[in-house]
Parts: C-alpha cells; structure tokens; sequence
C-alpha cells in the first residue's frame, strides 16, 4: 500500500489541488470571479446606486436598501450609505 501512494503520490497531489481550487471559494466566500452584471441589475431593480459606492459593494448596498425598515426612501439611502461607509471604513464624500 505505501508503495502505491509512493508511486502515484504526483496524482494525488494534482486530486487534493484541483479539490482545494473548487471548495476554496465555499470556504471563504471569497469568488474569483466578478458577479454578471445581470446578477447585479436584477438585484439592484429600482436602486439608484450613488457614484461612491465602490462596484464590490453594490450588490451589499442593494441588500441594505431592499431589506432595512426605515420607510422614507431619503432616510433609508443615508442609512446604507453610512453602513457601507463603516463597512469599508473608508470617509464619506461630501
């Protein structure tokens, strides 16, 4: 049996890469690839998304502004514009 695994250990190797290339993204949440920008205007149906909403965010900011409670649309935009501002701790642009 160590003889086999001594033998066919390059194969193995290439199986547990090829695997760990798949499941990384499952793992971290972090994709390799971009989202379609039809992922993204079907998502953001409706949201006026302003220009200093980095494009990695979008999708975060058209989640914020479909699902918070605040009624008034000025108050829920400020909302998630703050929120997004936190989350990448970056200074708004005024």
């Amino acid at each position: 049996m160590l003889k086999f695994i001594k033998n066919n250990l390059p194969i193995f190797t290439l199986i547990i890469i090829v695997v760990g290339g798949f499941g990384y993204p499952f793992l971290t949440g972090k994709w390799i690839m971009a989202p379609k920008l039809s992922e993204i205007d079907s998502q953001c149906y409706g949201v006026d998304v302003p220009s200093n909403i980095e494009y990695q965010q979008v999708l975060h900011f058209c989640s914020c502004i479909h699902t918070v409670g605040i009624e008034t649309k000025e108050e829920k935009y400020k909302y998630c514009i703050d929120r997004m501002n936190k989350i990448t701790n970056r200074n708004p642009i005024i």
